[in-house]
């Protein structure tokens, strides 16, 4: 064959791969193919011609006028891809022009292959007889607060490390950076919307809103927002645990486990979050009420672990009993909210009245919440007297009385 008509052949990429049907790799080197173009040519013809679930794309990419060569380029790109995407992508760089694969095949792959966030970690890279590297990863705003301490240590960060690692230094500075707070956005965070919010640090760091509460707030302990018109509109704490003070007021608002039936002391009882601190839930008077040990690890506020027993909430003020059937929430009997009165009892009806004439009035319907809900096979027992695997109900913390 001529020169001409060898380069001929290859430029009609798929007429060459159609001829490989039927042929092995042996027969291809026998022809005078090299064994890893024998490989790639049978590798094209299973692609174009070999069976698919994607009948469809492979005929639209059979259309293609490209040569061998700019084939196997074209299946370079789609390797990196699953089958689905692998013959969206075929398809379409089969249809563009050979100059302008690498820049189309590179921004779909960017697109469907977005870069992965590397996990947080230390990692060391040792290199024979040459220095070694010691690489930390970790979100932006602890990156930031390793190198202020760096910073702050000897202006040469190799040698402040040193002082770090050895013990000497590192006095655990504050972040010092000027953190960019719309005004939008400190509304949200007052609002209790901080975990939604990120903030730009001026060193290049980013923060949520919650974490700059809980960073402001770390020597502090404790402040309360007040607005100029509004008065106090948000308590934050940079600890998840109760003080005193909240601790005795919870305990006047609920002398007892909160949970429905439950007796246990609040004295001997935790302090649970309603919405969780884990979830950017504030550690402050509206969101905490007393559970005994059982009933906060019962309490169904894990969407990961459900555990089917419902849970509790605050709703206008009140902490209630929110049932796992579809009922309506129950309140909690508290000192704080104590039921309304008893109506009066029932006199005999004068003669010549309403009553005893046979005219019948309507029964008030009454305002005090149900006691029990619905029964439900997913929520196991009543939620004031839960049972262990022996069907026993577990054992009541001293001084406490069955439910």
């Amino acid at each position: 064959m001529q020169l001409g008509g060898y380069i001929q052949a290859l430029a009609r990429g798929l007429d060459v791969v159609e001829q490989c049907a039927g042929v092995t790799r042996a027969q291809l080197v026998e022809m005078g193919a090299r064994p890893d173009f024998a490989e790639k040519l049978l590798g094209l013809h299973a692609v174009y011609f070999g069976d698919t679930m994607f009948r469809s794309r492979q005929r639209k990419a059979r259309r293609t006028g490209h040569d061998v060569f700019t084939l196997l380029d074209i299946e370079r790109y789609c390797s990196k891809l699953k089958a689905r995407k692998a013959w969206e992508l075929r398809q379409l760089l089969a249809a563009t022009p050979r100059e302008k694969i690498p820049m189309v095949a590179k921004a779909k792959l960017k697109e469907w292959r977005p870069p992965k966030d590397p996990a947080p970690g230390v990692r060391v890279t040792r290199r024979a007889g040459r220095n070694h590297t010691l690489s930390i990863t970790d979100s932006s705003l602890n990156i930031s607060k390793l190198l202020a301490v760096l910073k702050t240590t000897d202006k040469d960060l190799l040698t402040a490390a040193h002082t770090v690692f050895r013990g000497g230094g590192g006095s655990g500075q504050k972040l010092q950076s000027n953190v960019i707070v719309r005004l939008d956005e400190l509304d949200r965070i007052v609002d209790g919307d901080g975990e939604e919010i990120e903030l730009q640090l001026t060193n290049g760091a980013t923060m949520t809103g919650a974490e700059f509460v809980r960073e402001k707030l770390a020597d502090v302990g404790l402040i309360t927002l007040v607005h100029p018109h509004h008065g106090p509109v948000n308590l934050y704490m940079a600890s998840r645990f109760a003080n005193t003070k909240q601790r005795l007021a919870l305990s006047a608002e609920h002398p007892t486990c909160a949970w429905p039936g439950c007796n246990a002391p609040a004295e001997d009882s935790q302090i649970h979050h309603l919405t969780r601190f884990q979830d950017g839930g504030p550690t402050n008077m509206a969101n905490m009420v007393p559970l005994c040990a059982y009933h906060n690890a019962v309490n169904d506020d894990d969407p990961e672990k459900p555990t089917g027993r419902g849970h509790l909430d605050r709703i206008n003020g009140r902490v209630h009993y929110l049932p796992p059937w579809a009922g309506p929430p129950i309140p909690i009997e508290s000192p704080a909210h104590p039921p309304r009165s008893a109506p009066a009892p029932a006199t005999p009806a004068a003669p010549g009245s309403a009553l005893s004439s046979g005219t019948r009035t309507a029964a008030r319907p009454s305002t005090e919440p149900p006691t029990s809900g619905p029964p439900d096979s997913r929520s196991g027992p009543d939620p004031g007297a839960p049972t262990r695997h022996d069907g026993k109900p577990p054992a009541l913390p001293p001084n406490s009385t069955s439910p």
